[in-house]
């Protein structure tokens, strides 16, 4: 009788245990069921960065649990600080407002204006590796037009435009411009790639940059292919070891170690080329992320977590992704995004420093109208 009573208080207690067990998990489960998650991009509409938004978006919908609704919100701003600010301060915490798209590492290494946040603060939901960058220019910058990367320097002047000189993509090509010797002028305020696409067509500007999936999608049909603009070099990723590696999608194009050393008889050296690598470093390694605003509840990141690296290695989002962005961008597990954004702490004083004041410098120039 004492043994049959100790069994029964043991088997009350297991299925306590197992209850206890099992609650997260059905909560989990039933959390975003018949919910909206609205995705906050800090680009605009025609940016790439939001074409990626929409297609992973479209097969996170599909793994997360409950199976919510998914909508994209562009919140294009203050080098994209907009957007950041907004997740971070006004985000409802309930895990129905998150934000996808590139960061600010530089803001947190130089102390960017407006950066009322620190990115340690936010909840680290995943990231996404996305395809490296191409600079690209009208091939009327130079008399006789423009042949090669090496041709830029015998521009009279180019002007670059970009969001501004407080962004990786933008500050990364500056740096090279100025290693090569051109004489350049940066025409910032562009929200997104569209819209400098749209000006580097009208003539507005002569030289921008994209990631190379837009390149070859939107670059290459519209003014490549017209003779509007070549390809000048790409700025590749850097490995876990520390290389630097061409795209995969553009194996033929020069890189810029290729270029400066066409134009200068040697491979680059020097603080600028330390800042230019240490940009890749931490802002060309998983430049894209979705993290919500800090506190966010529990049950909606065990949710969101587990749905995000089983949509991006689905077979369905490869097909989609193939064929919306002609390449497959790499899901990221959130520990490991969440170690890159802490990268940047390692930057040599002296580069910050030099950062620090090329920015400063660029920053004054005058804006776009």
């Amino acid at each position: 009788m004492k043994y049959l009573r100790l069994m029964g208080l043991t088997f009350i207690a297991m299925a306590f245990a197992v209850a206890g067990y099992l609650a997260p998990s059905t909560a989990v489960a039933q959390y975003y069921k018949g919910k909206t998650i609205t995705v906050v991009v800090g680009l605009g509409p025609s940016s790439g960065g939001t074409t990626l938004a929409r297609l992973i978006g479209r097969h996170m919908a599909k793994n997360i649990a409950g199976n919510p609704k998914i909508v994209i919100k562009n919140m294009p701003g203050g080098a994209l600080l907009k957007a950041h600010n907004f997740v971070h301060a006004k985000a409802p915490k309930d895990g129905t407002v998150v934000y996808y798209g590139p960061r600010q590492p530089l803001g947190e290494l130089i102390g960017m204006p407006g950066m009322n946040f620190k990115y340690k603060d936010f909840t680290v939901l995943g990231g996404v590796q996305v395809a490296d960058l191409v600079n690209y220019v009208r091939t009327d910058v130079v008399a006789g037009g423009l042949k090669s990367g090496a041709d830029l320097v015998k521009a009279k002047s180019v002007i670059f435009g970009g969001i501004s000189a407080r962004t990786i993509r933008v500050l990364a090509s500056m740096i090279q411009l100025d290693m090569l010797g051109v004489n350049f002028r940066l025409i910032p305020g562009y929200r997104g790639s569209g819209k400098l696409r749209a000006a580097v067509l009208n003539g507005e500007v002569h030289m921008g940059n994209d990631a190379a999936h837009a390149y070859l999608n939107r670059v290459v049909p519209t003014m490549v292919k017209k003779g509007v603009v070549k390809a000048v070099w790409q700025v590749p990723s850097m490995d876990a070891k520390g290389n630097l590696v061409k795209s995969p999608l553009l194996p033929n194009m020069q890189s810029f170690s290729e270029v400066y050393k066409q134009v200068h008889g040697k491979a680059p050296s020097g603080i600028k080329w330390e800042a230019v690598k240490n940009l890749v470093k931490f802002g060309q390694t998983v430049q894209h992320m979705y993290f919500g605003p800090p506190g966010m509840n529990g049950n909606a990141i065990k949710a969101f977590r587990a749905a995000f690296i089983p949509a991006m290695t689905s077979a369905a989002y490869k097909a989609d992704a193939v064929k919306t962005a002609k390449y497959v961008p790499t899901g990221i597990h959130h520990k490991r995004a969440t170690e890159v954004l802490s990268a940047n702490q390692a930057t040599p004083p002296e580069v910050v420093k030099f950062l620090k004041s090329y920015v400063a410098k660029h920053s004054k120039k005058k804006k776009k109208k």
